[in-house]
């Protein structure tokens, strides 16, 4: 990342915070800024349950962000709860727990794995309208949990992020504009990055 040119750099692993620690220090001592977070696991409904569906036991993706000491704390005790009263194929949070902590932390609404993203894609399949307006609906409720004026410093929390990866994510594109628009929420143009140069890719690969 320094040799890159780069300012800054988040760390989000999947449902966990074990690197935190080392990537922060790293990062501080080559003058790099670190973003600390998680890529969280969120039950579909309550995270104590443990009824297996076949589809999504894991939870719908959504990446939290600290944006100061109150946050860090809040994704401490997330990831926390995640594994002691949430796990069940992933370490799993959810809606109540988000509501009670959500304070200093900044949310991006995941990629197809998220809740939103899921259901625009049964929505661009199906074209029914009913995962259209659940999709409104889940978007509503991160804007109002994740609220600029509350614990936001006055900050947008809550993004709309847009992926140029496959053909599923071009063709969610429009309904994913169309929906920040209508709410008006901030848009994230972002990419996974799972390593930054090709010659990683052999590590990257072994690791999968």
């Amino acid at each position: 990342v320094k040799a890159l040119g780069m300012s800054a750099v988040a760390c989000t692993d999947h449902g966990n915070m074990f690197g935190a620690v080392a990537f922060y220090s790293a990062a501080k001592d080559r003058g790099i800024k670190p973003i600390l977070g998680v890529e969280a696991y969120v039950a579909p409904g309550d995270r104590t349950d443990r009824t297996y569906t076949g589809s999504g036991d894991g939870g719908y993706h959504l990446v939290l962000l600290a944006m100061n000491q109150k946050g860090w704390e809040n994704l401490l005790y997330l990831c926390s709860e995640a594994y002691l009263t949430g796990f069940y194929f992933k370490p799993r949070i959810d809606r109540a727990l988000l509501e009670k902590h959500s304070d200093g932390l900044i949310a991006i609404n995941g990629h197809l794995g998220s809740e939103i993203g899921d259901l625009l894609l049964e929505y661009e399949r199906s074209q029914d309208k009913k995962y259209w307006d659940r999709a409104v609906d889940a978007a509503k409720w991160h804007a109002k949990t994740f609220a600029k004026d509350h614990g936001g410093d006055g900050e947008e929390r809550f993004n709309i992020e847009l992926q140029h990866h496959i053909h599923e994510q071009n063709t969610n594109q429009p309904h994913l504009i169309k929906l920040a628009q209508l709410l008006k929420l901030p848009h994230d143009a972002d990419t996974d990055s799972h390593f930054l140069r090709k010659e990683d890719h052999d590590a990257h690969d072994t690791l999968v």
